[in-house]
Formats: structure tokens, sequence, C-alpha cells
């Protein structure tokens, strides 16, 4: 078969405007985060105002800091793992032909972080400054597991919504990651605090796992009974949280006289699963998202 032929097929299986229109909407956030770090190249003293600085507040960094960062470098990442997680989760959406539902609950979820991330920084005596997007892409990364499951109940026919025990230990090792993470980059092995909060979230892990068991079973045979483009897709799962974690704390932080809040982003995955699931039951009984044009076309 010709490439001509092949890309051919692809546009006629692929409404290609509709799917870049619904893409458009999700890159509105980085988009945003890109020109306001054009704009601090251009003037740097943008970047100390429009971040969060008890030392010298305005109402408005409450809606500004979570767009501007720290250097390039945890912009880059940041912005990184934004597009993975959210085009991604839009990939998931078009699959189950819940596009529309997706986006709403997304951004619905953005705004609950902009206010109680910036809400944490003021009301925190221990935090000077609250910078970044990667408390926004914790939040979209706990909505990402609700899509995901998502996408393994309309795939597999059956109810995976309510596996409670496999969401559980998937923030379990959410957290564990980003605690050994923490504590690898900023040597916080010497303080017993760090060390301890690990070993309880691994071994409050290890319970769950052992309590859901019959969850992870279940889910294993469905995953055998996948083709192997929905075994990518769950692989591709895996690898983007990997990313996630691994880069939440560029290196470029660790070396500054800033540090990374853990609580934040543990809180951001649970406020977009928590969050997510809310509005996910309740959004789907409404007509307007249940009556969608299909990106893929069904043959």
């Amino acid at each position: 078969m010709s490439i001509f032929k092949k890309y051919k097929d692809f546009r006629s299986t692929i409404n290609i405007r509709l799917f870049s229109l619904y893409l458009a909407i999700v890159l509105i956030i980085p988009a945003i985060s890109t020109l306001i770090e054009y704009m601090v190249m251009e003037n740097p003293g943008l970047r100390a105002s429009l971040q969060v600085d008890m030392q010298n507040f305005h109402i408005y960094q409450l809606f500004t800091s979570s767009f501007v960062h720290l250097n390039f470098g945890q912009y880059l990442g940041n912005v990184t793992a934004y597009l993975l997680i959210a085009v991604y989760g839009l990939a998931l959406a078009t699959l189950v032909n819940r596009k529309r539902l997706y986006l709403v609950i997304s951004k619905i979820i953005v705004v609950i972080f902009l206010v109680f991330g910036a809400c944490f920084a003021v009301f925190n005596a221990t935090t000077t400054y609250y910078v970044g997007l990667s408390g926004i892409d914790s939040a979209l990364a706990g909505l990402l597991l609700l899509f995901w499951l998502l996408y393994l109940e309309h795939t597999s026919h059956q109810r995976m919504r309510h596996y409670y025990g496999l969401v559980l230990s998937c923030i379990l090792a959410l957290s564990a990651g980003i605690i050994a993470r923490y504590i690898l980059l900023y040597h916080a092995g010497h303080n017993a605090l760090f060390p301890a909060l690990l070993a309880i979230v691994i071994a409050t892990l290890i319970l769950s796992i052992i309590l859901y068991r019959q969850q992870f079973i279940e889910l294993y045979r469905v995953l055998v009974g996948f083709s192997w483009s929905s075994r990518l897709m769950t692989i591709a799962i895996v690898a983007i949280f990997g990313y996630f974690v691994w880069n939440l704390f560029p290196e470029r932080l660790a070396n500054s006289t800033r540090t990374v809040s853990i609580s934040l982003h543990i809180a951001g995955i649970v406020i977009g699963i928590l969050a997510g699931y809310l509005f996910l039951v309740y959004l789907e009984q409404i007509a307007y998202f249940n009556r969608e044009k299909e990106v893929i076309s069904r043959q």
C-alpha cells in the first residue's frame, strides 16, 4: 500500500478539523505559559512580579503565579508534562467519544487548582513563593487516571470506574514516587520525617494491593484480552506517569534556594481524582455530553 493511499485512508477515518478544534482548546494553558515566558525573557522584571511573593503580594498574583516559572528549565519541564498528560487525556476521551466531557472537566479542575494552589501559598505560613504549572499538571494527572479507567471500561465492556482499590493504589504509588524523588534531589534523607513518610506510604500501598488483589487480577485479565493498540495505550500511561514523577522536581530547582512543595503536588493528584470523579458522574447525566460528533468513524 502506497503512502498516499495510507494517508487517504487516515483522512477518511479521522475528522482532523474537529480534532484540531478540541486540541486547540487543550493547548490554551501551555499557550498562556509560553506567552508569559516570552514576555519574561523580554522583560526579566516581570518574573518576580507575576509570581506569588508574600513579601510583595498583589491580588493579581493569585491568577498569574501558575503560568509563570522560576526559570526556563522549570517552564520546559512543566509544559512538557502538561502536553503529555492533557493531549493523551484528549486522545483517550476521543476514543470513548467523551471529548466535551474531558475539556469541561479539565478546565474546571484547572480553575479549582488555580485558586487552591494560590490560597495554599497565601495561608501557609512556611510558604514565601508560589510559582509554576506543576500543581495543575498534578491535578490533570489525577483526571487522566479516571479517563484511563473510562477507556478500559469502554474497551472491555466492564465496569472499571468503581475500582477504588486501583485508584487508591495509583495515588499511593504516585505519592511514593514524588516523596522518593524529593528525598533524592534535596538530600532530605537525614530528616527522619521524609523516610518515615515514604515507609508509611509504601506499607499502605502494599496493604492496599493485598486487600484489593482481586481487582488487580481482573485488570490483568482485561489487559490480556486487549489488542496490541490497547496495550500500547496502557504502556503509554505508565510512561507518562513515570516521566511526570521524575521531572516533577527539575534539577535546576534543587540547586536554587527554592524548595518544591510535596504536599501541594500530592493534593493536586487527589483533587484531580475526587473533583474529576464527581463532575464525571454529574455531567454524564446531561444530554449535551452524550450527543457528540465522533472524530473517529466507526466502521
